[in-house]
């Protein structure tokens, strides 16, 4: 199968925008696009650039708080942060929280998350939509506050489990005989 125009069809100027593979293009009309001037962040200033050193009593260690205050750790100090937040659904370790409430956790983790992470430092989120009536988006609210807290959306990744998936599960699938993991290794 060719990635090519279609035999017959004129390629128009905007025609790679659409590509789905890394094939390579100028994308520089769309960046210009005004659709992307409000979305675009300016880099930190330059004193903003420099890493810090992790404390040594710091480095190995589990601190068993909430990661609304990292106090242990220095600006700029951290290169990636995976999280699975609790969803709040009434889970042993999750606290009964309103909408509101969910809101202002994730966007005090996020904030004390951004001061932590190096500039260019990733952070991923790990994140389930809830309900049906009401549907509750999570991964919108996570979006919401992650930029909110300053940081530029690089892209998302949808797990579809599918219908033979089987029944939720606090743990995700690390038990699943179809999923062997090593642990504690």
């Amino acid at each position: 199968m060719s990635n090519g125009p279609v035999k017959g069809r004129r390629r128009t100027r905007t025609s790679a925008f659409g590509v789905g593979g890394r094939i390579s293009h100028d994308a520089s009309a769309y960046y210009a696009r005004a659709i992307n001037r409000d979305a675009a962040l300016e880099g930190p200033p330059p004193d903003e650039l420099d890493e810090q050193p992790v404390p040594a009593d710091v480095l190995d260690r589990i601190f068993c708080h909430t990661s609304e205050d990292m106090h242990e750790l220095p600006d700029r100090s951290v290169h990636l942060m995976v999280t699975s937040p609790p969803y709040n659904v009434g889970k042993e370790y999750d606290r009964d929280l309103t909408l509101d409430e969910y809101r202002g956790l994730l966007r005090r983790v996020l904030a004390e998350t951004h001061r932590v992470l190096v500039s260019g430092g990733r952070a991923c989120v790990n994140v389930a939509n809830l309900g049906r009536k009401p549907y509750i988006p999570l991964h919108a609210h996570v979006i919401e506050q992650a930029e909110k807290a300053g940081f530029q959306m690089r892209g998302e990744i949808i797990w579809d489990k599918g219908p033979g998936a089987g029944a939720s599960t606090a743990w995700g699938s690390w038990m699943s005989a179809t999923n062997p993991t090593l642990r504690d290794t």
